[in-house]
């Protein structure tokens, strides 16, 4: 169970960001919300560490460190991976990113008031010896993109996956993926639009579909609260789709979760000459088949947008 919330400020030399509980407070009407329902906010201030905290709950228990204005939440939860503050499911959630990064180090437009969190997975199962690549850890950005749909169904957001790591509602990118990996690692980033969404002059000009966003006026989800749900929900279920069954009886369970599954969408950067075809399912190593010419390809790389 998630117990240890606590807000970080870099000390002096640190590369970590400053910030205090006033400063995110005072960031976005939503994070004045999350600021007050966590609190109190006790200071802590340890000689050894090259950061003060404020705690909220526990001293003990899978932290969730909460910072300002950083460079990216991914930046922030490798210099504490380095520190040996974050151990796994710790995780990091960011008020703002100055240089956010998406897939292929694009930018990811990051303001406050909605989700720019880090999460360091567990340690995937291994596979048959001398299989390359386990067949788990080929597709993890599907099982984090299923997770991340089920977490938010979980909290009355409807959402479906676009392969291979965009969610999207109703047609738009509400929130994307991003996985690195460095020393056997791993970090799995997630971002999801809350209050704000990129007009379409802001978006990369081959982008797929536009940019949407989660809040409305009748629901108004907190971003601290929100990631936290969203881990809580990842950890008691990640360990029952990788124990309890084979990776193609959850492929065939995630296929469904597939935004224009069945429908023909257009294929950019994918194989050579094949620029549409009818998605109809998903390979055991997370490969998406389309359908063409009554010929099934597999398709590894690129994009599907709708024609």
């Amino acid at each position: 169970m998630i117990t240890r919330i606590t807000i970080i400020s870099g000390k002096e030399g640190s590369p970590l960001p400053k910030t205090s509980p006033e400063l995110l407070f005072q960031g976005h009407p939503l994070w004045a919300r999350d600021i007050e329902n966590f609190s109190p906010w006790n200071m802590e201030d340890a000689e050894y560490r090259t950061y003060s905290t404020w705690l909220s709950g526990s001293r003990t228990g899978i932290p969730v460190a909460v910072c300002g204005s950083c460079a990216s939440a991914l930046d922030v939860a490798w210099r504490l991976n380095a520190l040996e503050d974050l151990p796994e499911w710790g995780s990091v959630i960011a008020m703002e990113q100055n240089t956010g990064r998406g897939q292929v180090r694009r930018e990811w437009i990051s303001p406050p008031g909605n989700i720019y969190g880090t999460v360091r997975w567990p340690v995937l199962p291994m596979g048959e010896p001398g299989e390359p690549r386990p067949v788990w850890n080929r597709i993890l950005p599907l099982i984090v993109g299923y997770l991340t749909c089920k977490a938010l169904d979980d909290i009355g957001v409807k959402t479906q996956l676009k392969w291979p790591n965009d969610i999207l509602i109703d047609g738009t990118k509400v929130g994307g993926i991003l996985i690195e990996e460095r020393g056997g690692t791993v970090m799995v980033g997630i971002g999801l639009n809350l209050t704000y969404a990129p007009e379409r002059e802001l978006l990369r000009p081959d982008h797929a579909v536009p940019a949407g966003k989660i809040n409305t006026e009748e629901m108004q989800l907190g971003p601290l609260e929100t990631w936290i749900e969203m881990i809580k929900y990842f950890r008691s279920q990640f360990d029952s789709i990788v124990s309890s069954q084979h990776a193609e009886n959850f492929i065939y369970e995630l296929a469904d979760q597939l935004v224009w599954f069945g429908e023909e969408v257009r294929i950019v950067d994918g194989p050579d000459g094949l620029e549409k075809g009818v998605i109809c399912g998903l390979r055991s190593d997370g490969g998406l088949v389309v359908e063409a010419d009554g010929e099934k390809h597999t398709v590894y790389s690129g994009s599907v947008m709708p024609l």
